[in-house]
């Protein structure tokens, strides 16, 4: 066995998906009683770290000030060195401008593309390349490998796939607290008697909640509650799309709950009979997509991008194409009648699919023989 002393850089710990991956990855080392190290600039999630095997030291490594970069990069070598580092993954693409301050002696550096990211523009394009720099990237599906490996001029072999993982005991539909469930149901005005699409995901316009809104007064006389659920912090999109309902008259049939913790998520993906993932662009994985399928439920997603690594061994019910709303309206009727032993069927392969091969444990399964292998 490799040992390896890693030392993970991500501009924040505030709560989100590549800063709970950076924790998650961190703490799993510990269980190993491998000590290891994150450099970041702070936040909530550092309360979660086992501090007896897991360092954190703060530095202004969110910086995108090119001028503190190399003060910035001085600092980080003496932890390297300190340490005895030999593997430094860079979680994001702040950071990796550092690159050419580091004292590179005995140390790989890995790199994670979490999506292809915006590339609109020569600027952009040269700040997102520096990720790239690296001994070897680690890239969350297919998709944001073969995006990057044309975009880029990578060679495929420098690009290692490792799909995000889920935690699949806490997306259980079994493993809810019934007082928890009830009292919210009752907050938020749910009823069980009405069907129930849930269309999840931050609310802005990339995500297609306006485009979506079409398929809603299609349907408004079907006796269907949307909700739609997901980070508001948007407000000029969330006060569009609301004027949208409005516009259309569908109040009496849409909900806007804004952004709910991952119990009250869980509790929604619960009392769905269809969950919808339907972004403008292809996402650079989507875990809403596993999240859903290991709760049994059946989500009608856009076939492109990361979801097509989640659904592409699964039944072609769950497999849309990007922007047709037409054939997605009439996917959502053709589910809407089918009998609730076909569904659980369905659900049952699901969560098998997922368990097996996007879980957490998984994931950072992977990224532990990859480091070893480095």
């Amino acid at each position: 066995m490799k040992i390896f002393n890693l030392m993970q850089i991500v501009p924040s710990l505030h709560s989100g998906g590549v800063e709970q991956g950076t924790v998650d990855l961190s703490n799993y080392l510990a269980s190993l009683k491998i000590r290891n190290f994150i450099i970041s600039n702070g936040g909530n999630l550092l309360s979660y770290l086992n501090k007896q095997y897991v360092e954190h030291n703060i530095l202004p490594v969110h910086s995108k000030n090119f001028f503190k970069m190399p003060f910035t990069a001085k600092k980080v070598n003496n932890l390297i060195k300190k340490s005895e580092i030999n593997i430094l993954h860079l979680r994001s693409r702040a950071p990796a401008w550092m690159i050419p301050y580091l004292a590179k002696d005995n140390l790989k550096i890995v790199s994670t593309f979490h999506n292809v990211y915006g590339h609109e523009n020569i600027i952009k394009k040269i700040y997102n390349k520096k990720l790239s720099k690296v001994d070897k990237i680690v890239a969350i599906s297919s998709y944001v490998k073969n995006e990057i490996t044309n975009l880029y001029k990578i060679n495929p072999e420098k690009i290692k796939v490792i799909n995000r993982g889920i935690d699949i005991n806490f997306f259980d539909k079994d493993n809810i607290n019934q007082e928890f469930f009830i009292n919210f149901l009752k907050k938020n005005n749910i009823s069980p008697d009405n069907k129930i699409i849930l269309f999840p995901g931050r609310l802005t316009k990339w995500k297609g909640q306006i485009e979506f809104l079409n398929i809603v007064s299609a349907l408004k006389d079907k006796k269907i509650i949307f909700y739609f659920i997901g980070d508001d912090k948007n407000t000029s999109y969330k006060n569009k799309f609301i004027n949208e309902i409005n516009k259309k008259n569908l109040n009496n049939v849409c909900r806007v709950l804004g952004n709910l913790n991952s119990e009250e998520l869980k509790i929604m993906y619960k009392c769905s009979d269809i969950v919808i993932s339907a972004p403008l662009k292809p996402e650079g994985f989507g875990r809403i997509i596993s999240e859903s399928l290991a709760m049994k439920k059946i989500i009608l997603a856009y076939n492109y991008g990361g979801a097509k690594d989640q659904i592409d061994k699964l039944d072609d019910l769950y497999k849309l194409n990007p922007g047709q709303l037409n054939e997605l309206k009439n996917r959502i009727l053709k589910v809407l009648e089918m009998d609730q032993v076909t569904i659980n069927n369905l659900g049952n392969i699901a969560r098998e699919h997922v368990s097996k091969n996007f879980s957490k444990n998984l994931m950072l399964e992977s990224y532990y023989n990859f480091y070893q292998e480095l």
